[in-house]
């Protein structure tokens, strides 16, 4: 008997230590936030929703409330540059502490925020470090050799990169960090990658809208991987006319299908690239077919101008809820397709150099 109450005491001390409200206490050495407003928001059906809001004032700031769940908020603050932060967070009942800097929100407190903020900090050092090599490609007395080493390296960053996203959603997969790093960073993992870190979750994890909405798109990118038969495509071209990626295949050795943006700065990086893997080849062994994600008519057509793309273009000028991109599971860009004259899809996302090497050999 008196071992059962114990017992019962034991479990009414552990619920009656549990926290059911939330302290966030804010400081910042930076005088000129002074008076401004520092606000809490959530992302609710791509809708930003005001939780609450508070005046910093004599370097600190405090928000009080009780969270019937946790979950990611964001801490979203302008700067005096007039740049805003917007910090990703958790939510939820504890002590909470948030420390402005010149760059970011710094948030701890809790075992949730504590590993979010560790995640982070990893992150920010593999970009500084990243940023810190790639500004010695301004070198104008380096060798090609040299050149070459310092490009090896920034690739091993990307590596780096997305082995630390890997790494945290596996790591801490069923946890509202674990999820949120997935639903930020799958885009940068192949489908064999995604495909292991789902299969560690559980139903509850599995059940999250955005989280069921990527392993949807996985079932379309397995579809349309390696090995299986393209998707045909129609949209309208440049003319206001449709064209159909199934009018394309087999006219040539390999159509490549490149999923871009006139506002896109990595896929107008890439352009020389490419146009210099289609002027190399274009003919009896290579067709393009540009699918924009843009919206604006004129600016999808200056682009084109601009960088003389001189293939075949298309676009329903939907952005990211372009009918072609949903075909493909196009969920971040650049991004291409390679598809033989049989019409079987030989890669997604290939270097230039892959491709070169898959569409120098002759096809049956």
């Amino acid at each position: 008997m008196k071992k059962s109450l114990f017992t019962l005491l034991a479990i009414i001390l552990l619920f009656g230590c549990k926290p059911d409200s939330y302290k966030i206490s804010g400081t910042t050495d930076i005088a000129a936030l002074n008076g401004k407003q520092i606000v809490i928001k959530d992302r609710i059906n791509n809708e930003w929703v005001t939780i609450d809001s508070a005046k910093i004032e004599n370097g600190t700031f405090a928000f009080k409330g009780e969270a019937d769940s946790s979950r990611i908020a964001y801490l979203i603050l302008e700067m005096p540059s007039g740049e805003a932060i917007h910090q990703p967070f958790v939510i939820e009942n504890g002590n909470i502490t948030a420390k402005i800097d010149e760059k970011a929100i710094l948030v701890s407190g809790t075992q949730q925020n504590d590993l979010l903020q560790q995640y982070s900090d990893k992150k920010k050092q593999i970009s500084a470090d990243a940023e810190k090599t790639y500004n010695q490609l301004t070198d104008t007395s380096l060798t090609e050799q040299q050149k070459h080493d310092i490009e090896n390296k920034l690739k091993n960053f990307e590596a780096e990169w997305t082995n630390t996203d890997i790494e945290y959603a596996t790591t801490h997969v069923n946890t509202i960090v674990g999820s949120y790093i997935f639903s930020s960073s799958y885009y940068n993992m192949d489908l064999a990658q995604k495909e292991k870190i789902v299969g560690l979750m559980n139903a509850v994890t599995k059940n999250q809208e955005q989280i069921k909405s990527i392993i949807g798109a996985m079932e379309i990118e397995k579809n349309t991987t390696t090995g299986q038969k393209y998707t045909d495509i129609t949209l309208p071209s440049i003319d206001g006319k449709n064209l159909s990626l199934s009018s394309l295949i087999g006219q040539t050795d390999y159509v490549l299908v490149d999923f871009w943006a006139s506002w896109c700065g990595p896929c107008i990086q890439s352009m020389p690239d490419v146009k210099a893997l289609y002027e190399k080849n274009k003919g009896k062994k290579l067709e393009i077919l540009g699918v924009s994600l843009d919206e604006d008519e004129n600016a999808w057509k200056a682009a084109i101008s601009k960088h003389g793309l001189n293939w075949k273009h298309i676009s329903d000028l939907s952005g990211w809820t372009s009918a072609g991109a949903k075909l493909y599971a196009i969920n971040a860009i650049p991004a291409t397709v390679l598809i033989n004259k049989n019409g079987i899809i030989e890669g997604r996302n290939l270097s230039i150099q892959e491709i070169e090497n898959i569409i120098s050999k002759s096809i049956e």
